[in-house]
């Protein structure tokens, strides 16, 4: 199904129920035309420069739309994953993130090097929005959950079309991670939250961020109806320790065993 062929306020209900999601899916959708933003009734512009984690956390957890330009986000690092700037020279050179999260200069510029950015000159704006209320046609989605929950998300990707998944992680600007990654190849991109999200963007010690493309939520949500049915469910209950698990694997798979058997 196509990004604008869903509903997505249905489609949030769904994941929430499933997944029983603490805070809300954030639809990003990136804007050629910065006025566009004022075409959305429910977008607030921040009185203050911001990073995108704080962004994003206003959305997850306030229930606000929010978006903006360049101007809006904290310079160097937040624009430049926006693909709304361009990446400065003391960035790129590695001479920032070596004050702090590396030792040597040219490993920080290789770090630089690997961080996913949309490409710098096509956008001009951003909008951020909970997609439980049908806000816009979102580019990717955003779900913050505890590794449980992302396991049955994954379970769900991988059901009709497995493949091996692989994520990354850059350290600090664990967004690029995400939103980057996602964007721009298209594929669920999984990270754990930094230092800087845990510090400005509120993420929690049990959270893990996970971007979605579009064009793969429908596919994903039909999944996990059909995991749920078969039993796959959040919370996964527990068997016990000290007890074989023989028999109840038996009953699921079909294989002949007992508790004694090996």
């Amino acid at each position: 199904m196509k990004p604008e062929e869903i509903t997505w306020s249905k489609w949030t209900r769904s994941m929430e129920h499933y997944l029983r999601l603490k805070t809300f899916p954030v639809g990003l959708k990136m804007l050629q035309d910065k006025s566009e933003l004022a075409k959305n009734p429910w977008l607030r512009r921040t009185p203050e420069k911001l990073t995108l984690c704080q962004m994003i956390s206003i959305v997850r957890t306030f229930d606000w739309t929010v978006g903006g330009t360049a101007e809006d986000l904290v310079p160097p690092s937040c624009p430049t994953i926006l693909g709304l700037a361009e990446v400065p020279e003391f960035v790129s050179s590695g001479a920032m993130r070596s004050v702090v999260w590396l030792d040597k200069k040219e490993d920080a510029a290789a770090c630089e090097r690997v961080i996913q950015r949309i490409p710098y000159g096509k956008y001009e704006a951003f909008m951020l929005a909970p997609t439980a209320y049908d806000p816009f046609i979102p580019d990717i989605l955003l779900i913050y959950a505890n590794a449980a929950q992302m396991s049955l998300l994954i379970n769900a990707i991988q059901f009709d079309k497995f493949e091996r998944l692989v994520f990354y992680s850059v350290g600090e600007t664990s967004c690029s991670d995400v939103i980057g990654r996602c964007f721009v190849d298209r594929v669920p991109a999984l990270s754990i939250p930094c230092y800087g999200e845990r510090r400005f963007g509120h993420a929690q010690d049990d959270e893990l961020a996970i971007g979605l493309p579009a064009e793969d939520c429908a596919r994903i949500l039909k999944n996990l109806e059909i995991l749920y049915k078969k039993g796959i469910r959040y919370p996964i209950s527990h068997f016990g320790a000290q007890t074989s698990p023989l028999d109840a694997l038996a009953a699921v798979y079909g294989f002949s065993g007992s508790k004694g058997s090996q």
